[in-house]
């Protein structure tokens, strides 16, 4: 289901990005050479840009597919290559001269770069890279998130105003009628993905206010944040799914968060999230006070686990790191309030002893679900008596049965990206069908 929803998808994607060229040619005027394919990647890239904004828009009826993850990760993937190409655009007109005559195809792109006709061209392009070294270096550089965010959908509405103005007082192909209106839908399409992100989305929470109940630091740099809305009932979830968290601020405050929710659907008003330290808003988690306002957006996801019939009788092995247990937390306690008499095996990696969190429910758990629980440490203190080392092959090795040669096995794994690469490469290693995995990267910003 998944793999033919992320094909329509990728399909759907190719359409808009290929609709601009595509009109172009049925115009009839398509450049030869050099320009011509300098053309299609100024024109590829633009559109690409546009639909950017359908990507990071959060709508689940892309989300709840193929898993929000992978949308993000694809958005990532296509900043990169849509960068290229506008990178490479300017430089391809002087494709033959780049070759032959290095010194001389520079000399001229300085010449045009300086014409003030390609003014919005030169500033969507300078742009493009300002926007592009803030979100491959965010971190390294100390750029808040919050920030970063605000400039990269400002960043990314002022690059498209500017290439589209460059199309057009070019004029070519790209301002041909055919694809002026292909332009106008694209432009369309991301107006109303970005009023929806900014405007309306904030707006409609405004009507579902949140309170903070409690908020309890769990282990070394994990807390545990509890939300109860104001009114009514509490969001609607599957066990498994996320949401971005608004604490002190309105809901078009730029400070959200996404987080997991560690409660499971049928926890009463209260809405649970496992948080760790690090850095930005939840280095200072522990200053939030009870009675504090909070908004909701979502759920998303689709790290659950399926309604398929073919895996009522069959094994779950969860393999989680750090605070990727939130949402595996979430789908115990829901599937031992359900009474599922499946067999559940959890393998839960920490870096030290101090950071493991919910051992005595997890210990309890097990006395309502088939539940085994092995703790991994990479740096265990003397006297640990459970597994050592990073959640790589050879420790997986050692904790892992005929899970891996069973086909009805189901395998669910949270945590950080490097973390569930490692995980994923082994059980494909070793037969496990993709259909058999469900996975989350925790690293969306």
């Amino acid at each position: 289901m998944r793999s033919r929803a992320a094909f329509g998808l990728v399909f759907g994607y190719g359409v808009l990005v290929l609709a601009p060229i595509g009109a172009g040619i049925a115009w009839g005027r398509w450049p030869e050479g050099w320009p011509g394919l300098a053309t299609g990647l100024g024109i590829a890239g633009l559109a690409m840009l546009l639909v950017q904004f359908l990507l990071s828009g959060r709508f689940r009826f892309i989300g709840a597919c193929v898993g929000i993850d992978r949308v993000m990760w694809f958005h990532n993937w296509a900043a990169r290559w849509l960068t290229l190409f506008l990178v490479l655009h300017p430089f391809l007109y002087f494709g033959d001269m780049l070759w032959t005559d290095p010194p001389r195809a520079f000399g001229q792109f300085i010449d045009m770069a300086a014409s003030p006709l390609f003014a919005s061209g030169v500033i969507a392009w300078g742009l493009l890279l300002v926007i592009m070294a803030g979100a491959l270096w965010r971190r390294r550089i100390g750029l808040d998130y919050e920030w970063w965010r605000l400039s990269h959908g400002i960043g990314a509405v002022l690059i498209i105003l500017a290439g589209l103005h460059h199309m057009w007082t070019m004029g070519g192909i790209g301002a041909g009628y055919p694809v002026i209106l292909v332009w106008i839908i694209l432009a369309l399409v991301a107006a109303i993905a970005a009023l929806h992100i900014w405007l309306l989305r904030p707006l409609s929470l405004t009507h579902h206010p949140y309170m903070v109940r409690t908020v309890e630091e769990v282990g070394a740099a994990r807390w545990i944040l509890r939300i109860a809305p104001e009114k009514g009932g509490a969001l609607p979830f599957r066990a498994g799914q996320f949401a971005w968290l608004t604490v002190g601020e309105t809901p078009f405050s730029i400070g959200e968060h996404p987080f997991s929710i560690s409660s499971a659907p049928n926890n009463g008003d209260v809405v649970e999230f496992l948080i760790r330290e690090a850095g930005d808003f939840t280095s200072h988690i522990g200053d939030i006070k009870p009675g504090a306002r909070a908004w909701l957006d979502g759920p998303h996801g689709a790290f659950t686990l399926p309604d398929a019939d073919q895996h009522r009788d069959g094994r779950v092995v969860m393999i989680a790191g750090g605070v990727g247990l939130a949402p595996i937390l979430s789908i115990l306690r829901d599937q031992a309030g359900k009474g599922d008499r499946r067999k559940f095996h959890l393998i839960f990696g920490n870096r030290t002893e101090a950071q493991i969190v919910m051992a005595e429910e997890l210990q309890s758990l097990g006395r309502t679900l088939d539940l085994k629980v092995d703790m991994v440490l990479s740096e265990p203190k003397p006297g640990w008596s459970g597994a050592t080392g990073q959640l790589s092959g050879e420790t997986l090795d050692g904790l892992l049965s005929d899970e891996v040669t069973d086909a009805s096995t189901l395998f669910m794994l949270c945590g950080p990206p490097m973390m569930v690469d490692v995980a994923t490469d082994y059980l494909s290693d070793h037969g496990v069908a993709g259909k058999q995995i469900i996975v989350e990267h925790f690293d969306f910003v």
